[in-house]
């Protein structure tokens, strides 16, 4: 009986390690997405709306939110979406990991250069 055990973990961990990359991948992040935020360390939340295209390999994003835009690049690795932008008025920037999650949407954490706390965003892609 172990060693029955062992064999069907064994094909459940390979299967998983197979199948999870190739599954994050299976969503294509390039759309526009909803945002809905909270800035580091302050109480409240904010709205956005993000628009997400590719060239070559890598990602450029545009934020825009109650008549700020803020531009940027990102990399992706498996589930994960690394990104770092730029305010284009006040020239303030920031990085953000965002992990890709199975309904296609985005959760992430980001921070602006120089900040001792980090924010939150979530990303639902618009219909």
């Amino acid at each position: 009986m172990s060693k029955l055990f062992r064999r069907l973990a064994l094909a459940l961990a390979v299967t998983a390690a197979v199948a999870g990359p190739a599954f994050a991948q299976a969503f294509d992040v390039v759309g526009t997405y909803i945002v809905r935020g909270k800035n580091p360390g302050e109480d409240g939340t904010y709205g956005a709306e993000v628009k997400v295209s590719l060239v070559g390999e890598v990602y450029q994003l545009e934020w825009k939110a109650g008549g700020q835009t803020a531009v940027g690049v990102g990399l992706r690795l498996g589930d994960t979406l690394s990104v770092t932008w730029q305010d284009q008025a006040t020239k303030e920037a920031a990085v953000a990991a965002f992990i890709v999650m199975p309904d296609g949407s985005l959760k992430g954490r980001w921070a602006p250069v120089g900040s001792e706390a980090a924010g939150s965003e979530d990303w639902i892609r618009k219909p």
